[in-house]
C-alpha cells in the first residue's frame, strides 16, 4: 500500500464497475483522502439457465480439474453448490482447482476450496501455459463461466489433447439504466479525475454511451491486457495498468500515479 492518507486528495475517482463489488475499492479511496463515484458499466445476474452447471455437477467424479477463471466465476458456481448440491461439496475438493487472479483464490478458500495452483499473470493464456505443463491428454476439465468468457482456456487445452466442458454461471448484461446525463455532466466539467474500468465488456458499454473524444484528456486506469486493448481500440491508452490485476493494486497504482503528477 501506498505511504501517505491524503495522496488522492482532491481526486473524484471513477469506477465503473458493479456495485456491489466495489465497496472494497471505494474504502481504499477514502483512505487516500479521494472520493468515488460509482457509474456501474456491467451487471452481473444469473444464467438464463442452470442446466449445464447442474449436469456438471451431478457428474463431478468425471472431472479431473475445475477452472475458475474470475470471483463471478466462483461466486455462481458455489451458490448453486450450496442450494441444490451440498452434497458434492466434498467430492470437489478432491478434484484438481486452478484459480485465476488473487481475488478468485480469496473467495474459494473462503468457501472453502483449497486451490492447488494458479499461474502468476492472471490471464487465460498464463492459465492454459500453467496447466499444459503437465500432461493434460485424455484428462477432462470443468470451466465455469458466463456468457463473455473467451474460449482461450478450451481452444488451448484441446489442442494439448485434454476435454474442456464450459457451464454457464453467470451473465453480465449493460444495466438497465445509467443516468448518462449525469455522467456525460461530470466528464464535460471536469470533474473526474480518473476513470478506471475492470473488463473489456464495461469499456464497450461505455463508450455506447460517451463519446471517446469527452475523455482524451481524462487518465484511464485497466486491469489486465484484454481491458487495456479494449480501451486502445477507442484510440486512448490507459496511463496507469498495476502489474498485479487486482482492485488493491489497481487503487496503489492511481495513488502512485497521482504524486509523480504533481
Amino acid at each position: 500500500m501506498v505511504d501517505g492518507k491524503d495522496t488522492l486528495k482532491g481526486y473524484t475517482i471513477l469506477i465503473t464497475r458493479p456495485a456491489d463489488q466495489s465497496q472494497d475499492m471505494i474504502d481504499r479511496i477514502r483512505e487516500y483522502g479521494g472520493t468515488a463515484v460509482c457509474f456501474p458499466m456491467i451487471e452481473i445476474t444469473g444464467p438464463d439457465s442452470w442446466e449445464q452447471c447442474d449436469k456438471a455437477i451431478i457428474n463431478m467424479k468425471k472431472f479431473d480439474g475445475i477452472i475458475f477463471t474470475s470471483a463471478n466465476a466462483v461466486r455462481g458456481f458455489v451458490s448453486r453448490l450450496e442450494n441444490k448440491f451440498p452434497h458434492a461439496r466434498e467430492i470437489i475438493k478432491r478434484r484438481q482447482i486452478y484459480a485465476v487472479g488473487k481475488k478468485t483464490k480469496e473467495i474459494l478458500s473462503e468457501y472453502g476450496l483449497p486451490v492447488d495452483a494458479m499461474p502468476d499473470e492472471y490471464t487465460a493464456e498464463a492459465t492454459v501455459h500453467l496447466i499444459t505443463q503437465t500432461n493434460v491428454e485424455g484428462k477432462i476439465f470443468l470451466l465455469p463461466a458466463g456468457n463473455l468468457t473467451r474460449d482461450v482456456i478450451e481452444n488451448g487445452l484441446m489442442q494439448a489433447g485434454a476435454v474442456v466442458e464450459r457451464a454457464r454461471v453467470y451473465t453480465t448484461k449493460t444495466p438497465a439504466h445509467v443516468d448518462t446525463v449525469r455522467l456525460q455532466q461530470l466528464l464535460t466539467e471536469h470533474a473526474i479525475d480518473i476513470i478506471t474500468f475492470f473488463s473489456p465488456s464495461s469499456v464497450h458499454h461505455f463508450f455506447e454511451l460517451i463519446d471517446p473524444a469527452t475523455i482524451k484528456d481524462i487518465p484511464t486506469a485497466v486491469i489486465g491486457p484484454t481491458t487495456y486493448q479494449a480501451v486502445v481500440e477507442y484510440g486512448l491508452h490507459p496511463k496507469i495498468k498495476p502489474d498485479e490485476a487486482t482492485g488493491e493494486e489497481l487503487i496503489n497504482s492511481i495513488a502512485t500515479y497521482s504524486m509523480n503528477a504533481e
